[in-house]
């Protein structure tokens, strides 16, 4: 859900990529999403990309492995799409699988990291169930080994604390977090792998990311979704991801809290989970397609869960423009459906 302004920005009239109205335009959404975290100074370079968040952690994988092999971290449908890449690129790889309700095993991780890997790749918040892994520790374990730690934080950047210290390449997407329009995704990366990443081979045309170093696109960009993106950047609280996890997190705690009173179970532990969004237990005798099509009939739509969880579970987003009225309308739609 995005903001009036932002959608209003995404209708501007036609702005062509090599004017210097839209280098300043790229210039400027650069600088503010190098500022949504502390910690990312300019040692960290932004690319901005056209395409939606799968093509960034696709960019981050072919352009900021060499040659492998890479351990690749599942514990989920999203970090399970991960090795899909892999093998599409036909890069080496191994993979360390979890249960999509569990999270990293980190002694299993140490023992396997040491037989040598020239990168570890996983997912902070597996949107699978909403659950956020610890890259804090697994940066630290990657740098003690000496291998590169790559992070998919689709759902989590822009709102979940993150420690940048010892990682070395983070993607997402302007339409999480951050408030934008699909079309605009991105990848951070820390000057060590930035630099040597553009010796590496170029495995893709498209997804190169060293072909997007500077301000002056290679190719035509989604210049309306990057004006978007940068007004939400504007919109952005004044402490960046710190303000907007506070926001979120009052808004994840009211939807918990009244869900909990009703009986619903979370998939996981609220203290294990993002800020973002909450993985809840259907209500007895609901299927998802019933549960779904109920809560669309008075406006609002819920998420899915994928796999073996379909069955069992349903999620709801806090993300995005959505106030705590419209999140507690919501529990009294619940209300009515279920008859209480």
């Amino acid at each position: 859900m995005t903001s009036e302004t932002v959608r209003q920005v995404a209708a501007l009239p036609d702005l062509n990529h090599r004017d210097p109205e839209y280098l300043d335009l790229i210039r400027d959404t650069k600088n503010r999403l190098i500022g949504v975290y502390e910690q990312t100074t300019q040692e960290w370079h932004p690319y901005l990309l056209g395409g939606s968040g799968t093509l960034a952690v696709e960019a981050m994988i072919t352009s900021c492995i060499q040659s492998g092999p890479a351990l690749i971290l599942e514990n989920g449908y999203y970090s399970s799409r991960i090795r899909d890449i892999f093998e599409v690129h036909k890069i080496p790889f191994e993979v360390i699988s979890h249960g999509w309700l569990e999270s990293w095993d980190f002694e299993r991780i140490e023992k396997k990291i040491k037989q040598g890997f020239e990168a570890v790749i996983g997912t902070h918040n597996e949107t699978t169930t909403g659950r956020l892994n610890d890259i804090a520790r697994l940066g630290r374990l990657c740098k003690r080994e000496r291998m590169a730690c790559l992070i998919d934080a689709m759902s989590s950047f822009g709102a979940d604390e993150i420690d940048f210290t010892n990682l070395d390449a983070v993607c997402s997407s302007a339409n999480k977090c951050l408030h934008g329009i699909p079309g605009v995704s991105f990848v951070l990366v820390a000057s060590r792998l930035a630099d040597a990443m553009a010796q590496f081979p170029a495995r893709s045309y498209y997804m190169h990311l060293p072909m997007y170093a500077g301000d002056s696109p290679p190719l035509t960009p989604p210049v309306s979704a990057l004006q978007a993106f940068r007004q939400a950047l504007w919109e952005m609280p004044g402490e960046g991801a710190k303000a907007r996890g506070r926001i979120y997190k009052e808004k994840a705690d009211l939807l918990r809290t009244a869900l909990s009173e009703r009986g619903f179970a979370p998939a996981i532990p609220f203290d294990e989970t993002s800020c973002t969004l909450s993985t809840f237990s259907l209500p007895r005798g609901f299927q998802y397609e019933r549960w779904f099509q109920a809560n669309l009939e008075f406006g609002f739509v819920l998420y899915g869960c994928k796999g073996e969880l379909h069955d069992q579970f349903f999620q709801v987003a806090n993300m995005g423009e959505v106030s705590l009225a419209q999140l507690r309308l919501w529990v009294g739609t619940v209300d009515r459906i279920l008859g209480y």
